[in-house]
């Protein structure tokens, strides 16, 4: 082979050997070490790397109260377990639904429980008024001093929670979303610490039981 093809030909291998390096290098870091696989591993990976703080909220609740559920200063021991639906859905909603009844079932047979509450957030508030949430609420039997069924404020105010936590929600074309179906770990000061799989409640709770 002539020097100069040779020299060529070298110079093509070592650049094509960077670049599967740098893009090897680029994945493992995106995937954190290959453990996140899918998007919803790799947002609760980054959450537990780097828990973001999400901004004070407003909320309004399936009784029509005005509440902000997170936000005040750091050290209080209120920890939220939350998960985002829309009461109209029949199918993750519904299941969402069912663990949380579980969960409150295990509330108050700790004596750990007493700083642990459970949120659930509509996130379409066009049709999940305060008629809705007291239906959904009702329906899982939820208790107001356990288990808040709630909508955000305001749209703004959806906009902002849904992009500080990562949540993703598409509408599927028949007249329902697609969405994360998960329990979030929140801290009374707002940090996002954890985020468990939805048909895994019990590792939620043993884990804000910890906090």
């Amino acid at each position: 082979m002539p020097r100069v093809a040779r020299a060529s030909w070298m110079g093509t291998g070592i650049s094509l050997v960077a670049i599967i390096g740098f893009a090897a290098a680029a994945i493992w870091s995106i995937t954190f070490g290959l453990r996140g696989l899918t998007t919803e591993d790799i947002r609760r990976l980054r959450v537990q790397s780097e828990p973001p703080v999400l901004g004070s909220l407003q909320l309004t609740s399936s009784n029509g109260a005005s509440f902000r559920p997170w936000g005040a200063p750091q050290g209080s021991r209120r920890v939220w377990l939350v998960t985002f639906m829309y009461t109209r859905c029949p199918t993750l909603c519904t299941a969402l639904g069912i663990e949380f009844e579980r969960l409150q079932r295990a509330l108050g047979q700790d004596p750990r429980d007493d700083h642990v509450r459970l949120l659930s957030i509509s996130f379409d508030p066009a049709h999940d008024d305060t008629g809705a949430l007291q239906a959904y609420a009702a329906e899982h039997h939820a208790d107001p001093a356990r288990w808040i069924v709630a909508v955000p404020s305001g749209a703004s105010a959806l906009a902002k929670l849904e992009r500080e936590a990562g949540i993703v929600v598409i509408k599927d074309g028949l007249g329902g979303y697609a969405h994360n179906a998960a329990i979030h770990v929140v801290l009374d000061d707002g940090r996002l610490v954890r985020i468990f799989a939805f048909d895994n409640p019990q590792a939620a709770l043993t884990w804000a039981r910890a906090l």
